[in-house]
């Protein structure tokens, strides 16, 4: 299992944040990752306003992984992090199926042009997905004292990168997004 710590905001320029990026820290490459997302039959994640679950199959490369995510959240319902259990799957489509004959529901596909940076102790990506636009997702690979500093952290980084955004995300992943029409 992992725990991620990360923010993710709707930006306004992607060129000029990619400008900045490439300034402050290290262009690590770009991929395309298509995400399908199942839900149970009787427990349709995407229902809540939002969603604090979720299972998908990734595609990136030639790779491929299934992953179970959960968002922890704090007292007031904001995003701490997100508990993650991943693993490899050798073939895609049979895992597709099996999902199916459990009774899980293919509900979206989320298709995305990613590019990563290395910034001091994050990582960050400019995603591009078709339906929505681009965002900027700031994750710690570090703990600096605990969840909640460390969600400070990647905030005081994003607030730092002067980076022009609309608003932070929270709790609005990109597949909730698209199946709400943004």
């Amino acid at each position: 299992m992992n725990k991620e710590v990360e923010v993710r905001a709707i930006i306004k320029n992607p060129k000029k944040a990619e400008e900045i990026l490439k300034k402050v820290g290290k262009f690590r490459g770009e991929k395309k990752q298509i995400d399908k997302y199942y839900v149970p039959k009787d427990n349709d994640y995407f229902k809540l306003k939002q969603p604090i679950e979720y299972l998908r199959i990734r595609h990136e490369d030639q790779k491929h992984n299934i992953g179970y995510h959960y968002v922890n959240l704090d007292k007031r319902g904001q995003k701490l992090s997100t508990s993650e259990y991943e693993t490899q799957i050798e073939k895609p489509a049979v895992m597709e199926e099996i999902l199916q004959k459990v009774g899980l529901i293919y509900k979206v596909t989320v298709t995305k042009r990613r590019k990563f940076f290395e910034v001091g102790d994050f990582e960050v990506v400019l995603d591009h997905i078709k339906e929505l636009g681009d965002f900027m997702e700031i994750e710690s690979k570090k703990d600096f004292g605990g969840t909640k500093k460390t969600l400070k952290a990647c905030f005081d980084l994003l607030k730092k990168l002067n980076i022009d955004y609309e608003e932070e995300q929270g709790l609005k992943g990109y597949p909730n997004l698209i199946l709400k029409g943004k």
